[in-house]
């Protein structure tokens, strides 16, 4: 096997080298996507349900910055053909899906690209710190579109039967007739911008980023992010039951309600979050644990020894 001289080995591992290829390889990364990325905008920019998606990025970048400490210490690695492979093999299989015309996978295949460039970059220390930011490279995308239709009409009829509910405790007569809400003689209709469905994706999105950012213990993290569905349903219940409630005492028009109500869903979601978070402080207490001085820890082995 042919051996790299030394000189040239540390040549190849140089900063100048390692981001000559990154960047030559993240150019042509980005010249690939960019037609996908451009749709990627375009439903951030027109469908209130993705609107989360300009954030994205920047929670990505600040996922990164937090982890830069990982980075310390850490030394160039040469690039190399074989490292390469993963990627390379990526692209072949986005190009058969896309003259597959399996557009959502091949755009769901952005993230999995991106850990591929950081391994053969920067090889697996380097996939190690970036892979949380990364992993969170996935709330960019839609939600694929044969679960869109079926997960919006699940939480459109949860959110009617909800309120429904809500507003009998409270003592107001109402009665449902699918998603539509009769109160006295008029009639509310649960629209499907009011299902839930931007709430629950902006919702997961925020939640995600405390999780990866907010240093907590594993177990309250996990509590966190299955709390995330309950905790968006609750809250479009309350902001549907305040607008028919408001309907019902009011009449006519209560679009200004309405809108209101939309605005504080994610301020009452982050609410319910801190009370979650201070309950789960309340159930364990960390205790610093302080030996006295001149205490000598004594240690019991089972092994035979000799005897005096």
């Amino acid at each position: 096997m042919h051996a790299v001289p030394a000189k040239e080995a540390e040549a190849l591992e140089s900063p100048i080298v390692l981001g000559i290829v990154g960047g030559l390889t993240a150019a042509v990364l980005v010249w690939s996507y960019w037609p996908s990325l451009g749709v990627l905008v375009d439903r951030w920019r027109g469908d209130d349900n993705y609107g989360h998606g300009w954030f994205v990025i920047p929670i990505t970048l600040a996922i990164l910055w937090q982890r830069r400490g990982r980075l310390e210490g850490m030394k160039p690695r040469r690039p190399s053909l074989l490292g390469f492979a993963p990627l390379v093999a990526l692209l072949a299989l986005r190009y058969l899906l896309y003259e597959r015309n399996e557009l959502w996978i091949e755009s769901a295949l952005f993230p999995v690209v991106v850990a591929a460039f950081t391994l053969a970059v920067g090889g697996w220390s380097t996939l190690g710190w970036a892979w949380p930011g990364i992993v969170f490279l996935f709330f960019m995308l839609p939600l694929p579109p044969s679960l869109n239709p079926i997960l919006a009409g699940q939480l459109q009829t949860v959110a009617t039967y909800g309120s429904v509910n809500l507003l009998h405790a409270i003592g107001l007569a109402v009665i449902n007739e699918g998603n539509v809400i009769l109160v006295g003689d008029q009639r509310l209709e649960v629209a499907e911008a009011c299902r839930g469905l931007s709430m629950l994706l902006s919702f997961a999105t925020l939640i995600t980023a405390m999780v990866i950012l907010v240093r907590r213990p594993i177990w309250e993290r996990i509590v966190l992010m299955l709390s995330i569905i309950p905790i968006a349903l609750v809250c479009n219940i309350i902001r549907i039951a305040v607008t028919a409630f408001c309907y019902a005492k009011f009449g006519g028009e209560v679009k200004a309600v309405h809108d209101w109500a939309g605005l504080a869903m994610m301020p009452l979601a982050l609410g319910f979050v801190l009370v979650e978070m201070k309950i789960m402080s309340w159930l364990v207490v960390e205790v610093d644990v302080v030996e006295p001085r001149g205490f000598i820890r004594a240690t019991y082995s089972n092994q035979p020894g000799p005897r005096n």
